[in-house]
């Protein structure tokens, strides 16, 4: 392979993996802000009892 070639599966290798860290991060913040809502609302629901 050439140079050209080496840079290019390079930088395809790279931007797969920031792809793949960034689903990662963005799944999280999404799970974590689901969870928060989910217990905000069952505190709510327990306060609401009293």
């Amino acid at each position: 392979m050439n140079s050209y070639q080496q840079s290019k599966k390079a930088r395809y290798i790279v931007s797969v993996v920031y792809l793949l860290i960034m689903a990662v991060v963005m799944g999280g913040t999404y799970l974590s802000q689901q969870q928060k809502a989910e217990a905000a609302k069952v505190s709510q629901d327990s306060a609401s009892h009293y």
